[in-house]
C-alpha cells in the first residue's frame, strides 16, 4: 500500500479582507492591458469563483464583472485553503504530491470521519500596547471533516487572575467564520471538487469600545501638517456604533497613553484612537482584524498528520489594480532562497524578473501622495532627533529632493528647484501636488524594458548611488559599528541608517518606522544585473567596428 510521508495545506498562508457584505469578492487575476491605450499597465481580470452553496458545496463559476460592493458595502475576501497529501508509491518508491479526496483516503486506509480541523484566531493589538494578556480576544473552534456548516469564530478575553476582561464572554467580537466545504467526485471548469478544502471568511470591518465611546474630535494635526489638511481639526465624530459599545471600560486599554515611562511601545505609535487629541488617552477602542492559525489532523495508518496554515485578516484593497513593490512572496524568497543567477546565460529572465519589478514601483508610486510622506518623513526626522548627517549622504531635513539634495537630485531641476515647490512662480506652472507629479514622470519611461535597460547601463553610478541598500546579513557586520553608513548596506545599530531620505523607495518605512527598502535579495539582483549591463556596454564599444580617423 502506498504510504502518507507528509500532510500540508495550500496555500499555507493567505490574507483576507474585511467587508461588511455578505457576498464574498470573486476572484480575479493580475493581466497586462495589451489595448491600443492600454500602455501595457496591469489590470485586473475574472477568474474561476467558488461559489459555496447552502449545503458547503461548491458552483464554480467566472463572473462577468469583479463586484467589489453590494450598495455601500464591500465584499470581503475569504480565502480557500485545500488539503495536500505526499504519498510514496510501494511499486517505484517515488514521492508525489496528491490532492486530498475522500475517495484517496479510503485507499490509504484512512477516512474524513477521523479528520478535524482546530482554529485559533485573535487580536491582540491592545494586549501588545498594554501588557495585559487580558486586553487580548481570542476565538477557537473544532470542527469535523464531515461538518459543512459555517461555524462563526466569537473571540473573548482570556480569563487572567487578577485582571479584568476586555471583551466579556456573554458580548463576544465575531472575528469571521470558518467552513468545511463539502467534497464532490466530479470537476468543473477544471477545479476538482473532490478536494477537501476549507474556507476562512474574515469581519465586517467593525469597530468596538465601551459604553463612553460616544463621539470625540477628529486629530487636529501638527501646524502645517499638509497631511492632515483635509480634516477640519475640531470636527466631531461618532467612535462607536451604539450597538458596538460593549467593551469593559475598567481595563489598562481605556487609559492608555503612548510613550508613557516604563513601556515599550509598538510602531506606529500613534495608531490608536485617541492619540494626537488631548492628552493622547485611548478610547479604549478595538477592531475586528486578526490573524490566526488553521490545522488539520488525521490518523493514516496509526501515524499522526498535521497540516497548518496561517491566516491574516486585514483592511480591504483599494486599489486591487495596483501591484505593491514590496510583498510577502518576496519577504519569503529573501528568507529562504538563494541569491538570484545574473549571468549571460539568464540575462532575458533577469531583465524580465527587473522589469516586472520596475513596473510595480511605478504602480506603488502612483498610490502615493509623495509631497504629504515627504513632509511626514521630514518631521519624523527632526522628531528622533537626528544625528548628524555625513558627507555623500542625501539630506534629512526640509533640503531633501530640492535643489540642496545634489547629487540626488537631477532629475527635472526647475521643478525642484526649493523647498516651496508648490508655490506658483515665473515660468513653473502651478502643481498642487509637485513631488507626486514628478515620482510618475520619472518612472512611467522605465515601465519599458528597452528604456529600462538602456537607464541601467547608461546611468549606472547614479542608480547605484540613488537605491538605498537593504539591511546586511549577519555576516557583513562588524561587531562594534561605527557611525558612518556604510555604502553597501545598512545595521540597524547605525542610528543614520534608520533614517528617511530620497534614496528609493523614498520616505517609505519599513514596519519598525525605519526607512524602507528592497529586500536583500532584490537589491542584490538589481545591482549584479546593472554590473552586467556595464560589462555588456563595454564590451561591445570595444569590440565595434573600427571607425575612420
Amino acid at each position: 500500500m502506498d504510504r502518507v510521508v507528509e500532510m500540508y495545506f495550500l496555500p499555507p498562508i493567505a490574507i483576507a479582507r474585511v467587508g461588511g457584505s455578505d457576498n464574498p469578492l470573486e476572484a480575479f487575476e493580475w493581466d497586462t492591458d495589451v489595448s491600443t491605450h492600454g500602455a501595457h499597465q496591469t489590470v485586473i481580470k475574472p477568474s474561476v469563483t467558488l461559489d459555496v452553496g447552502a449545503d458547503g458545496s461548491l458552483r464554480p463559476y467566472i463572473p462577468n464583472v469583479i463586484r467589489f460592493k453590494d450598495g455601500d458595502q464591500l465584499r470581503p475576501a475569504a480565502p480557500f485553503f485545500e488539503l495536500w497529501l505526499r504519498v510514496q508509491s510501494s511499486h517505484d518508491g517515488e514521492v508525489r504530491e496528491e490532492r486530498a479526496t475522500p475517495a484517496r483516503l479510503a485507499q490509504l486506509g484512512a477516512s474524513i470521519d477521523n479528520l478535524q480541523f482546530n482554529v485559533t484566531v485573535a487580536n491582540c493589538k491592545a494586549q501588545r500596547r498594554t501588557g495585559s494578556p487580558a486586553c487580548s480576544y481570542i476565538a477557537r473552534l473544532e470542527v469535523s471533516g464531515t461538518d459543512h456548516e459555517r461555524k462563526p469564530l466569537l473571540a473573548i478575553s482570556p480569563h487572567t487572575p487578577g485582571q479584568e476582561p476586555l471583551v466579556y464572554p456573554d458580548r463576544p467580537i465575531p472575528l469571521g467564520a470558518f467552513q468545511v466545504i463539502k467534497p464532490a467526485p466530479a470537476t468543473a471548469m477544471g477545479i476538482d471538487l473532490s478536494q477537501i478544502r476549507v474556507r476562512f471568511t474574515p469581519a465586517r470591518g467593525e469597530v468596538y469600545g465601551p459604553p463612553n465611546a460616544i463621539a470625540g474630535p477628529s486629530s487636529p494635526g501638527q501646524p502645517g501638517d499638509i497631511i492632515a489638511a483635509a480634516i477640519l481639526p475640531g470636527a466631531i465624530h461618532e467612535i462607536v456604533p451604539a450597538r458596538n459599545r460593549i467593551l469593559n471600560p475598567n481595563t489598562p486599554w481605556s487609559t492608555y497613553i503612548m510613550n508613557a515611562p516604563g513601556q515599550t511601545d509598538p510602531q506606529p505609535c500613534d495608531s490608536y484612537d485617541g492619540a494626537d487629541v488631548g492628552d493622547w488617552r485611548s478610547w479604549g477602542v478595538v477592531d475586528d482584524t486578526c490573524d490566526g492559525v488553521i490545522s488539520a489532523q488525521l490518523v493514516v495508518a496509526g501515524a499522526r498528520f498535521v497540516a497548518t496554515a496561517r491566516v491574516l485578516s486585514g483592511v480591504p484593497d483599494y486599489a486591487p489594480d495596483r501591484r505593491p513593490f514590496a510583498s510577502l512572496a518576496a519577504d519569503l524568497a529573501d528568507r529562504e532562497l538563494p541569491p538570484v543567477e545574473v549571468s549571460e546565460q539568464t540575462i532575458e529572465q533577469t531583465s524580465a524578473e527587473i522589469a516586472d519589478l520596475f513596473a510595480r514601483v511605478f504602480e506603488t508610486a502612483g498610490l502615493m501622495n509623495l509631497d504629504a510622506v515627504r513632509y511626514k518623513a521630514i518631521q519624523s526626522n527632526i522628531n528622533d532627533p537626528p544625528p548628524s548627517n555625513y558627507p555623500g549622504l542625501p539630506q534629512i531635513d526640509k533640503r531633501m529632493m530640492t535643489k540642496d539634495d545634489k547629487p540626488y537630485v537631477d532629475l527635472t531641476p526647475i521643478l525642484l528647484d526649493s523647498d516651496e515647490v508648490a508655490q506658483q512662480s515665473d515660468g513653473v506652472p502651478f502643481l498642487p501636488l509637485p513631488y507626486s507629479a514628478v515620482a510618475m514622470a520619472a518612472h512611467a519611461p522605465l515601465t519599458d524594458l528597452i528604456t529600462l535597460r538602456d537607464f541601467l547601463r547608461t546611468r549606472k553610478e547614479h542608480v547605484q548611488r540613488l537605491i538605498r541598500p537593504p539591511y546586511g546579513r549577519f555576516s557583513q557586520f562588524e561587531e562594534a559599528p561605527g557611525k558612518i553608513p556604510d555604502p553597501s548596506f545598512r545595521d540597524s545599530r547605525v542610528s543614520r541608517d534608520g533614517l528617511h531620505d530620497m534614496r528609493m523607495p523614498p520616505f517609505m518605512r519599513d514596519s519598525d518606522e525605519n526607512a524602507l527598502s528592497l529586500t536583500w535579495r532584490d537589491y542584490d539582483t538589481l545591482m549584479r544585473f546593472i554590473d552586467l549591463l556595464a560589462e555588456q556596454a563595454a564590451t561591445d564599444a570595444t569590440s565595434g567596428p573600427l571607425r575612420k580617423a
